[in-house]
């Protein structure tokens, strides 16, 4: 479902002005998303728990990795059980150009 909220489309986990934008809804997954292992504290992600990637293609056909973030309270309430946690397109925060 195409929704109004877009975000940022890069090669990079920090902010780029001016990169291009894209609703998290039209990429599409290709495989199930898996830890980061990104130190967020320092970062501009700082304050989240966790970060995930799952693989993704762009509309027009582009390999990506759609990022999510996931704040203390959600990784706790999800405890070992990964499925748990909220996988929608709300907890994307970008996507991650895959170059080949």
């Amino acid at each position: 479902m195409k929704t109004e909220r877009t975000v940022q489309v890069s090669h990079c986990n920090h902010y780029v002005a001016d990169s291009e934008r894209v609703d998290p809804s039209e990429v599409v997954a290709t495989s199930n998303a898996e830890p980061s292992g990104r130190l967020l504290n320092g970062s501009e992600d700082g304050g989240y728990a966790c970060e995930w990637q799952e693989p993704a293609t762009m509309p027009d056909g582009r390999p990506c990795l759609r990022m999510y973030l996931f704040t203390d309270g959600e990784y706790d309430e999800a405890g070992d059980e990964a499925d748990e946690l909220p996988w929608d397109d709300d907890h994307i925060v970008r996507i991650i150009l895959i170059d080949w």
